[in-house]
């Protein structure tokens, strides 16, 4: 593959992955709002979408972890090419914060309603806006 499609490529990955773990906090919104909700005559609807959202929950970490890396990855070799934007480095710097934080939250803090978890959410929302700006 060549250096220009992989870069291409591990930006692409970086970018489903995020939205993989990003969309933890929607499904839970969703869950906690409308479908809990929902009274027994729509307990198929209920079931199904509890299942999805136990797939979401269940490899938010793994879409993490596995964003960091083709994050890294991408950096490498943008740097390696001469290709490094700003805005990039902005949005990876994000991305490394929130990676941080969510192995603070699942190691060291557990504590899900201590600050760490406020921030990492909120940075997921900066890092969403970088990221549409880097793209752009």
């Amino acid at each position: 593959m060549q250096t220009r499609a992989l870069f291409g490529f591990l930006g692409w990955v970086t970018v489903i992955c995020f939205g993989i773990a990003i969309s933890n906090y929607f499904v839970k919104v969703i869950n906690k709002k409308y479908i809990s909700k929902l009274g027994k005559e729509k307990k198929q609807l209920v079931d199904l979408y509890r299942k999805f959202m136990k797939i979401i929950i269940r490899y938010h970490k793994l879409a993490g972890a596995v964003a960091i890396f083709t994050v890294l990855s991408h950096f490498i070799i943008a740097f390696s090419s001469g290709r490094i934007s700003i805005t990039g480095i902005i949005a990876a710097s994000f991305m490394l914060i929130i990676f941080f934080l969510g192995v603070y939250g699942a190691f060291i803090n557990k504590d899900r309603k201590a600050m760490w978890i406020k921030v990492h959410r909120t940075m997921a929302f900066v890092l969403l806006l970088a990221i549409v700006i880097h793209i752009i």
